[in-house]
């Protein structure tokens, strides 16, 4: 899905941000601001926003060679809910419903998105997380998924960011109990981009003892079809279904005609528009039923 003109500003407003993060030297920022403006002017028309970001940030790296600034972040958030997940395990468990449980959850990590804020505030994180009940998920969605899952043998599911992978992991985890009959594979950004979660951050909170993980092979804080590896392709073209986490997964998947269920927060003004909701209201779609 190509980025309309609210994306590129929304990216032109945060070069600044990003310059800062990545150690711009000072003497040059003014000419990396240009540089990445220029691209942004010329080069990144017509691709879709997360696609764009990409280009955008592999610019600062170019710069700075600054690989990850947000290695720490993702470490940080990876280990903080790893230290809930037991609790998080127990609340699904004992909950009237596991499934939905397991979904709810897992929705609410998508909060930890460096790519829509700034900043999370932990505080606000937990709030969620007690209140994962009050989550609403679109009844007739949810049972289509509960259903599909039902019949499916092969799963692929699309993360997104660190921290909220450990979510996933739990989410899969009851699935798996919930389906015996489902293979489920992982998906994970291949190059460290924003603070999506990579092949490390899986390995780190063991996704990859209970599901296998494979990379996509880019720096696209997304999913594009034609830029991810011939292993992820071949894995979304033999899968069932899938579940695609974050709006980047949305906005690079979105018209791609295969059975994905996306699930996320609607984290901006593009998406409260578009869905016609208050921000942070969940979301639980079918690529085939848009």
């Amino acid at each position: 899905m190509i980025a309309d003109e609210a994306c590129r500003e929304c990216s032109r407003n945060k070069i600044n941000i990003y310059t800062r993060l990545y150690k711009a030297p000072k003497q040059r920022e003014q000419e990396i601001i240009g540089r990445a403006e220029r691209y942004l002017d010329e080069e990144a028309v017509g691709l879709s926003a997360p696609r764009m970001m990409a280009g955008l940030l592999k610019i600062l790296k170019e710069e700075t060679g600054i690989k990850d600034p947000y290695e720490k972040i993702k470490k940080d958030y990876d280990l903080l809910l790893l230290g809930m997940e037991e609790k998080i395990r127990g609340n699904i468990l004992r909950s009237e419903d596991p499934f939905t449980a397991a979904l709810q959850y897992a929705i609410i990590g998508n909060y930890i998105d460096f790519g829509a804020f700034s900043e999370i505030d932990e505080a606000k994180l937990i709030e969620l997380l007690d209140s994962y009940a009050e989550i609403d998920l679109d009844l007739k969605e949810t049972e289509y998924l509960r259903e599909e899952l039902g019949r499916a043998g092969r799963m692929l599911y699309i993360t997104d960011n660190a921290g909220e992978i450990v979510l996933d992991k739990i989410c899969i985890g009851i699935l798996k109990e919930l389906y015996p009959q489902l293979e489920v594979t992982v998906l994970v950004r291949g190059i460290p981009v924003l603070n999506d979660a990579t092949l490390e951050d899986a390995e780190l909170i063991g996704l990859d003892q209970i599901a296998g993980v494979i990379s996509n092979g880019t720096d696209i804080p997304g999913t594009e079809y034609d830029q991810i590896s011939e292993e992820a392709r071949a894995c979304m073209d033999s899968s069932d279904l899938c579940i695609a986490k974050g709006q980047g997964n949305f906005e690079s998947l979105r018209e791609c005609g295969k059975n994905i269920y996306y699930l996320f927060l609607c984290k901006c003004d593009l998406f409260v528009e578009r869905f016609q909701v208050e921000r942070l209201t969940p979301v639980l779609r079918n690529e085939l039923r848009m």
